[in-house]
């Protein structure tokens, strides 16, 4: 739906049912920033359009979602999410190092590592000086050291996840790598191991079972967020489809990783800060703009007005991107869709040149 918009930010409108089965209005507006060292983030000349829809590098079952729809109802608290890579110090290749994200209050730390596996220690038995076929017993799996990389990207196929073929699924990353099937250390004495885990919670044995470690959006049919998705029951379907499961929680729409999510939102002045994450950049420093955003609208009764919360925050450092994307929202009672939502900016720090665009 249409927005009266006077900024510089594409924005859109639509209508939502919420759980008591009230129709709100939701304003959605998304803003496109360089990187400014040391300084607040700068206005792109080039806006990037509203995601319509989640994307992903490919199948999404197979690979990592790169950017998250923009048309969620609602989101209690604010998302902080990166793609890109962790860039090994002073450009030489390492086996390992530690990399993070920080935005104000939120901080996310991981040690990366170059390829490495989980390789099977055996033991030759009695029986198999006989049995040639039954000579190796296993003892255990020994984790090598990862090969020397100048860079790792920062991608869930590469943390601790993933799933074994008829067996075990890691529900809270089915995509990563990691696990290991055991019954088969004689046909297959090597597994790829994780190259990217907490900095605090190393990956020790093939047994262990870390929580995700990473940056980047985490997909609605994972275990993190499909847990607040409700119950799809015979019951809902008869007793309230359309609407959602009365136990749906809206931090279903949270897509970053548990420690990248604020509470509450974050204001947008916040400082943030990049370590080991861009080229030849050790630390990179700098802030969000503080700029704040309204919606009036008068649906025949006199003008309201409400503040946008900003609700996401996604710094995209791939090759040909090198963007930070930042999403403010408003939901607002609409039963009638009488009016047209106004969007303004209503303050920015001196130094983010935005004005309203009329």
């Amino acid at each position: 739906m249409s927005v009266d918009n006077r900024t510089p930010f594409p924005a859109l409108a639509f209508r939502q049912y919420n759980l008591a089965g009230d129709l709100l209005g939701v304003v959605v507006a998304r803003g496109t920033f360089k990187l400014s060292n040391g300084g607040p983030l700068v206005l792109d000349d080039i806006q990037r359009p509203l995601e319509m829809v989640d994307t992903y590098k490919g199948d999404p079952h197979q690979t990592p979602q790169t950017a998250c729809t923009d048309l969620a109802p609602f989101k209690p608290n604010t998302d902080v999410t990166f793609i890109g890579s962790a860039f090994a110090p002073d450009g030489v290749e390492a086996i390992s190092w530690t990399c993070g994200l920080k935005v104000g209050p939120v901080e996310k730390r991981l040690r990366v590592h170059g390829p490495r596996l989980w390789r099977a220690k055996t033991r030759k038995t009695w029986r198999g000086l006989i049995d040639r076929d039954k000579e190796d017993l296993l003892e255990g799996w020994e984790l090598t050291e990862g090969e020397p990389v100048a860079h790792v990207p920062i991608d869930w196929r590469l943390a601790f996840g993933g799933r074994i073929e008829g067996g075990e699924v890691f529900e809270r990353n089915p995509i990563g790598t990691g696990l290991v099937d055991e019954a088969l250390f004689r046909e297959r004495p090597e597994w790829p191991a994780p190259q990217i885990e907490d900095e605090n919670e190393p990956i020790r044995n093939v047994t262990d079972r870390p929580a995700p470690a990473g940056l980047g959006p985490m997909s609605p049919f994972w275990q993190d967020r499909l847990s607040h998705a409700g119950t799809y029951d015979e019951a809902w379907l008869n007793e309230r489809h359309p609407l959602l499961p009365k136990d749906f929680k809206f931090a279903f729409w949270q897509a970053a990783h548990p420690d990248l999510i604020a509470t509450p939102w974050l204001n947008g002045n916040e400082p943030y800060e990049l370590d080991h994450l861009l080229p030849s950049r050790k630390m990179f420093r700098g802030s969000l703009p503080n700029i704040q955003l309204q919606v009036e609208i008068d649906q025949g009764d006199g003008p309201s007005r409400g503040p946008m919360v900003l609700d996401g925050v996604h710094f995209d450092m791939r090759p040909g991107v090198g963007r930070v994307f930042l999403t403010w929202r408003i939901g607002f009672p609409w039963p009638k869709r009488r009016g047209l939502p106004k969007l303004i900016v209503v303050s920015t720090s001196a130094s983010t040149k935005v004005r309203d665009h009329v």
